[in-house]
């Protein structure tokens, strides 16, 4: 094995570029992961998204005040991977050389973590990938998505989980069910015992019935609360994907109009004045897969601590995730593939930004 490798660097604001870098060796509790696939999320456009403003002149906290992403130059770009299990650092148990494995890194903090030819990770923190799932499907289920849904619902909302589900089938909605973590919360919350119900756009409502939601709704109707509320007057719980506009405001209204006091879980912070009044009877909270990771973390004007809770619950989950996958009960996002490897991958990141992606996952084979 070379001692260099290919990865993939921010060298300015809002611009990346395919760089020789040193192969980096595990430590203890650690294994490097010779990368097969990755795929795109939206958090990692964002990251060379408001480098280009900051180059303009403008304020990240002003034009996104929900959005405090920041890739430094030198940082490696990208989070999700799937690979085979190059070396071993000392102590490691849980995997061999030789397994196919996946999961996600802290692209664009730091250098060291992110899309690279090899991918050093915490050991704990990887999932043995099943044969019946390709590369590109491993990547594509490789963490961002279906463990933002794990924190969500069975961190945050503490619902019942597949290993336990709930007899009750208490509906839960989902605001974004066509983006890729809404399509994974539709089959974990049904494999949980729950009723899922989502919003999407209708060209999506066969796809995502197919996947087990129990009902759609189209998410530009402006009377869409009324009528989740009037169809599911037990609803409590929700997870916004998106996490924009009015979004959050009108899956809280849901709630209110319905069982009248829950939660909402969202992915970005929303500081919409007209959530104040629903604070004690729905509130709105956010979460941040990062955490999982344990690791402490900046990004500007906001430190986020390491959370041993969080990185040991998910720790929990790494075992089960395999037979999730191998069952079928829950599958990967459907793959849309890209060509040209690391060395094209801001092809797939302008996909991803200009909203064309819909029900489906950019993927690479590295």
């Amino acid at each position: 094995m070379s001692n260099t490798m290919k990865a993939v660097v921010v060298t300015a604001r809002g611009k990346t570029e395919l760089k020789d870098v040193p192969v980096p060796s595990p430590s203890a509790g650690e294994i490097l992961v010779q990368t097969r696939a990755i795929a795109v999320n939206p958090t990692d456009y964002n990251e060379l998204l408001f480098l280009t403003f900051l180059r303009a002149g403008h304020s990240v906290l002003t034009l996104f005040p929900s959005r405090d992403f920041l890739a430094p130059e030198g940082s490696w770009l990208g989070c999700d991977y799937m690979g085979v299990v190059s070396k071993l650092g000392e102590g490691v148990t849980n995997v061999k050389e030789g397994d196919r494995v996946a999961g996600f890194v802290h692209g664009g903090a730091w250098e060291g973590e992110g899309w690279a030819e090899y991918i050093k990770a915490q050991a704990s923190l990887v999932w043995k990938v099943p044969d019946n799932l390709s590369d590109e499907e491993g990547a594509a289920a490789a963490g961002v998505g279906p463990w933002t849904v794990i924190q969500a619902f069975y961190f945050r909302l503490k619902l019942a989980t597949p290993a336990n589900p709930t007899k009750e089938a208490e509906p839960v909605l989902i605001w974004g069910g066509s983006t890729s973590t809404g399509l994974y919360g539709i089959q974990f919350l049904k494999a949980s015992g729950y009723t899922p119900i989502v919003t999407a756009s209708e060209k999506n409502f066969d796809k995502l019935k197919q996947l087990g939601a129990a009902a759609c709704y189209s998410y530009s109707d402006p009377d869409v609360a009324s009528k989740i509320a009037k169809d599911y007057p037990k609803l409590r719980y929700a997870l916004d994907t998106i996490s924009e506009g009015k979004t959050t405001v009108t899956a809280v209204k849901a709630i209110s109009q319905a069982a009248g006091k829950g939660k909402v879980i969202t992915l970005l912070t929303n500081k919409d004045e007209e959530l104040k009044q629903f604070a004690d009877s729905v509130p709105a909270e956010p979460t941040l897969l990062y955490t999982v990771l344990g690791v402490e973390f900046e990004w500007p004007g906001v430190k986020f601590p390491a959370s041993p809770e969080d990185k040991a619950a998910m720790e929990g989950w790494m075992p089960l995730l395999p037979d999730l996958f191998k069952s079928g009960t829950i599958k990967p996002n459907p793959i849309l593939p890209f060509d040209g490897g690391l060395a094209n991958i801001t092809e797939g990141l302008d996909y991803v930004k200009s909203g064309k992606q819909s029900a489906q996952k950019v993927v690479y084979k590295v």
